[in-house]
């Protein structure tokens, strides 16, 4: 009596069938014709790097209360250019308020007591020295000297206060982060809101490039996001402390006058020094085990070799270590001929 198969157990039976069949067809594909080779061809490139990179200031400016007051408007919004002098902030508040109507009425005062002294100081002069003398008159004189000072000084303080009530920028430049919002009542000296200003910047770029940094005085370009413009750039140093993401901190100035702006991203892009590299064309690449071979072919033997790919050109590819220049490399049906001794590598559980 025949032993009877599960459905499932037969499509097993059919697959390790199938192997054989398939390492034979391999066999006969890699054995119908010579391979086909070109040897590897030496030639020189210059490794191209890329590192992100953002147009920063060297110090924002940041915009403080110099009284206690309360936020009224905020006329701006963050990434908004502003000009030199533009009122961005608007102030109050029942503590300005209350500094405010005291200066004025300071200054009303002032300005009563200046307009009496010089009343007296006129009475006297007229009646010098018939009727008034010397030390009257110096008394006078001195009164009124006393009443001017202090009228420049109440309204020295009375203009200061009106132009507290608004903050404005002392220089051309981008909003970057704004601290409080309209209605927030903040103590003398709180942060309110921080300008980039246009003028003193630097490129500041993350590179994670591998071994050593580019050299001092390297030239790149600076491409801005969107691709709408490249501006050329020279390295002026590396800081020593990485960014919080392990990458080096580069800095890149402008070659001639700057095209950029506070804010601005983008990327760097370096051409390190020329070195040598062999070309193979990508169809001689095979992939095992994540790692990468081509098969290279020596008095008639073929031979599996670990390579290190590097960049593409066209349809060849970049071999930067694991291959010597002139060695013939297999160009088609790499993969096949590769995994031609397959039937010798699997062994059917059955």
């Amino acid at each position: 009596m025949q032993p009877r198969h599960t459905a499932h157990e037969n499509r097993v039976r059919a697959l390790h069938a199938g192997v054989p069949a398939l390492a034979a067809l391999l066999l006969a594909l890699s054995a119908s014709a010579a391979p086909v080779t070109l040897p590897a061809r030496e030639l020189h490139y210059r490794p191209r790097q890329t590192a992100w990179a953002r147009v920063e200031p060297i110090a924002p400016l940041v915009l403080r209360t110099a009284l206690a007051a309360r936020i009224i408007a905020v006329r701006v919004l963050p990434g908004e250019a502003v000009r030199a002098g533009q009122a961005i902030v608007t102030l109050g508040g029942p503590r300005l308020d209350a500094a405010l109507a005291e200066a004025r009425a300071g200054l009303r005062a002032a300005q009563a007591e200046l307009a009496a002294a010089r009343r007296n100081e006129t009475s006297v002069a007229r009646t010098y020295p018939a009727i008034t003398n010397r030390r009257t008159l110096a008394a006078a004189q001195s009164a009124l000297a006393a009443a001017q000072s202090h009228w420049a000084q109440a309204q020295a303080t009375a203009t200061q206060l009106r132009a507290e009530t608004h903050l404005r920028s002392p220089a051309a430049a981008v909003v970057g982060r704004i601290e409080a919002a309209p209605g927030t009542d903040l103590p003398a000296g709180a942060a309110v809101l921080s300008l980039l200003p246009h003028g003193r910047l630097w490129l500041r770029a993350e590179w994670f490039g591998g071994g050593t940094l580019p050299a001092l005085g390297e030239s790149a370009h600076f491409e801005v996001s969107g691709g709408t413009r490249q501006i050329p750039v020279r390295l002026q140093g590396a800081l020593p402390a990485r960014a919080a993401n392990g990458a080096r901190v580069l800095d890149f100035a402008p070659l001639g006058a700057p095209s950029w702006q506070a804010g601005d991203v983008g990327e760097v892009r370096l051409a390190g020094a020329p070195r040598a590299a062999l070309a193979v064309p990508a169809a001689a690449l095979v992939l095992q085990a994540g790692r990468w071979f081509v098969l290279t072919d020596v008095n008639g033997k073929l031979r599996a070799q670990a390579v290190t790919p590097g960049p593409t050109r066209g349809g060849e590819v970049l071999i930067l270590a694991g291959l010597k220049v002139g060695v013939p490399v297999v160009v088609r049906q790499a993969y096949l001929l590769y995994h031609r001794d397959i039937a010798d590598r699997y062994t059917s559980p059955d």
